[in-house]
């Protein structure tokens, strides 16, 4: 009986095994295990993050009459007029979709640098990093920017009785209906590709700080030396574009009225320089680096404990 128990347990498993082969699951599992690590790191980011990124998009987006003398007072009258929750205002597009948006990256990026390195089986190198992330940030650009247009239409809404948007959905039909998909929903792309393109500097400067610190026998960064290579790699990313961002927080915050005050980046660049110089490209700096330690710390923990969990192979 115990015999037969056994040829039915082992039948069962050469089928699963010749399940997995035949979908093909062993050999795209790698980059499976990437897709799903990036999408939990994604959602740790945003909820660790989205209060600091509030007060950046508002204090970038509020232009030489400031309304706040800086991070600080932005952050105490947020709380004081709108409550705790005010700081989480368009948190829904991003909490949703950066899981999917950083799922992609981290599944392309691991795609890319196979690409970079040729297929050939040897350590990914901070260079092969870097060049692969530029194409990766490329093809997310197309998934983020519909989010980033929405997240900071939502944020720069201080008074919830002149608020023109009600939420996201809202938001979304509205901008389309007025100004359709690409004058609308997508407003801002050139901008937001150039800063994700700048994920050379992101994921390269990870892939730095983990050789430099030493991972284990796996080739995992033990939790400790993980917050602190995922927080580093947070604040190299934002030195390497923040008045990118700053540009591309202009464009897709203003009023969505045609013809648009900004037509692109060399409009926005231009009002910028003009209007506040040199330092308005860098309004809203300190809660940008404030935010890019912790919630970056958090993205890559959760990264690292995913891939962890996952075992390497499909055995």
């Amino acid at each position: 009986m115990q015999t037969q128990q056994a040829h039915v347990a082992l039948q069962a498993l050469n089928g699963r095994s010749h399940l997995r082969q035949s979908l093909g699951l062993e050999e795209q599992w790698p980059s499976i295990r990437n897709f799903i690590g990036g999408y939990f790191s994604g959602m740790a980011l945003v909820l660790s993050g989205h209060p600091f990124d509030t007060v950046k998009v508002r204090l970038q987006t509020q232009g030489p009459a400031s309304r706040y003398s800086g991070p600080l007072q932005c952050l105490i009258q947020t709380v004081k007029n709108e409550g705790p929750l005010g700081l989480y205002k368009g948190v829904t597009p991003p909490l949703f979709m950066t899981g999917i948006v950083n799922s992609v990256m981290f599944g392309v990026q691991g795609i890319m640098c196979q690409v970079v390195k040729r297929g050939e089986q040897r350590r990914t190198t901070v260079a092969d990093s870097a060049k692969a992330a530029v194409l990766s940030g490329a093809v997310i650009s197309v998934l983020v920017t519909p989010m980033e247009g929405i997240k900071s239409r939502l944020q720069v809404q201080c008074n919830s009785k002149t608020a023109m948007y009600a939420g996201p959905l809202d938001c979304v039909k509205k901008v389309y209906r007025n100004l359709g998909l690409l004058r609308g929903i997508y407003r801002g792309w050139l901008a937001v590709a150039l800063c994700r393109m700048s994920n050379w500097s992101y994921f390269g400067s990870y892939e730095f700080f983990k050789q430099r610190f030493g991972t284990d026998a796996n080739g995992k960064l033990p939790m400790g030396k993980a917050v602190a290579a995922g927080g580093l790699t947070g604040v190299c990313y934002w030195l390497s574009c923040y008045p990118i961002d700053v540009a591309k927080a202009r464009i897709m915050a203003q009023a969505d009225v045609s013809p648009p005050q900004y037509r692109g980046i060399r409009d926005a660049f231009a009002d910028i320089y003009r209007t506040q110089g040199l330092k308005g490209f860098f309004r809203g700096f300190t809660p940008c680096v404030l935010r890019a330690f912790p919630a970056n710390a958090s993205c890559f923990v959760a990264y690292e404990c995913v891939m962890s969990v996952l075992p390497e192979k499909l055995r």
